[in-house]
């Protein structure tokens, strides 16, 4: 059958590979802070049963986030626990979360994340750091559908990191590769994306370096294709290695698809096995958490990243709509389909999609209150899916149980957050507050 005249189903579940390995369908669990760990850093029972549901549900290769590859980073997190790769420690509980993703005959990599950069929180002798001391801000009009940050904000400038620390983290990324591949996940992904550590060495508008890390798209690549390199003497060419970086800073003075595609055609030479497109940045989060689907492909992004590297598989974020992800593959604009707050709403909805059950699917409604959850560093839930969260608890339950908050107090918080009414006039009361203080 012609591409031309495969249907939706047929193309989603079509097989393709990242280096040595067969993906069996398009869909990826996209990695997301939402797995609930121990508080020491450890994959908990409900890590394993919201990452096993989700293998159940359909997706042919899960992501996993919400870790940190150093002890620095998991200091400076602005939320909290995270999943740890810093230590040999870690490995066992890895690997049994590993395991029972491979019980379902699904593959898992592990999202490998050394710093938070400018979105981290400083402690006492421990700044932030990023390739240049350029803070974060984040206001109104560039934040999500039910995110308000009234006055907006500024997070704290963070410092020049120096060559030394540079080789330091790369020293301490690859170890974190080495403890992945020691657990058993089938790959890894490097995170360069938003505002975090590796992301603020490839755009200009946050790499105003003179030294070998700055100026040229070459010398902003290196720090990656340095790691990269490292990490392929490590785990050799098979192993899959794949990149997590931001396509577009959608901002005045930022770098367009262009720009980002030429740095990852330098990164690319050193062994990338995919690279998953990143949307925009956390002072453009309204191009980054979409409320409509295929956004990315409205901005050209996934086809400037085709046009530089023809051959690299590519991964689609901010697209759900099942067409218009067929019609994306079919184009060659991408190669995998990655869900992230849809497979909160709806864990089965690879499956639903795959044998035709569309009619069936619970839709995300992109109200973002997992987002809001999210900030106030509470356990992430969808209010479409009273599971989620708490698979674990509720194994084996005959019948749904509602989700209630235990502190109601943060409960009233998060719903007070997402009232585009309450949040009007408390970021009116701000910014008036701010120009009264400065004058």
């Amino acid at each position: 059958m012609s591409p031309e005249t495969a249907t939706v189903a047929e193309v989603l579940s079509s097989p393709w590979k990242i280096d040595g390995l067969t993906i069996k369908n398009r869909y990826v669990l996209s990695p997301m802070a939402v797995l609930q760990p121990t508080k020491d850093g450890h994959p908990s029972d409900q890590t394993i049963a919201f990452l096993t549901t989700r293998a159940r549900g359909g997706a042919g290769l899960l992501i996993i986030g919400g870790g940190v590859a150093t002890e620095r980073g998991n200091q400076e997190a602005p939320f909290q626990p995270l999943m740890r790769f810093d230590r040999d420690e870690f490995i066992p509980g890895l690997r049994r979360m590993v395991d029972a993703v491979h019980e379902q005959d699904v593959p898992i990599f592990a999202q490998i994340f050394p710093s938070f950069g400018a979105m981290g929180v400083p402690g006492d002798g421990r700044p932030t750091r990023a390739a240049s001391p350029k803070p974060v801000r984040m206001a109104a009009p560039r934040l999500p559908h039910g995110f308000y940050i009234p006055g907006g904000r500024t997070n704290p400038t963070p410092e020049e990191i120096t060559k030394e620390e540079i080789l330091e983290v790369q020293e301490q990324a690859v170890a974190a590769v080495r403890r992945a591949k020691a657990a058993g996940f089938d790959g890894i992904e490097l995170g360069a994306h938003m505002r975090y550590l590796y992301s603020s060495f490839l755009s200009p508008r946050t790499n105003w370096r003179t030294d070998e890390y700055g100026g040229s798209a070459e010398n902003r690549a290196r720090i990656l294709t340095d790691t990269i390199r490292a990490i392929r003497a490590e785990v050799g060419t098979d192993y899959p290695v794949g990149l997590r970086m931001s396509t577009n800073d959608h901002l005045p003075d930022g770098q367009g698809p262009e720009g980002f595609a030429e740095v990852a055609t330098i990164i690319e030479k050193e062994g990338v096995g995919y690279i998953a497109l990143s949307d925009a940045n956390y002072e453009s989060m309204d191009n980054n958490v979409t409320s409509f689907s295929g956004a990315i492909l409205e901005h050209g992004e996934p086809q400037a990243f085709r046009a530089a590297m023809p051959e690299v598989p590519l991964l689609l974020s901010s697209t759900f709509d099942p067409q218009q992800c067929a019609d994306a593959i079919t184009a060659g604009f991408a190669d995998g389909i990655m869900l992230a707050r849809q497979m909160l709403a709806d864990p089965e909805f690879p499956n639903k999609v795959l044998q035709g059950r569309q009619d069936e699917i619970v839709w995300c409604d992109h109200d973002n209150s997992c987002l809001r959850r999210l900030i106030f560093n509470v356990p992430v839930r969808c209010h479409k899916n009273p599971a989620m969260g708490r698979e674990a608890a509720l194994a084996g339950a005959k019948e749904p149980v509602s989700v209630k908050l235990k502190r109601p107090v943060q409960g009233l918080l998060i719903a007070a957050t997402g009232s585009p009414v309450l949040m009007g006039i408390a970021d009116k009361l701000a910014t008036a507050g701010s120009k009264a203080s400065k004058s």
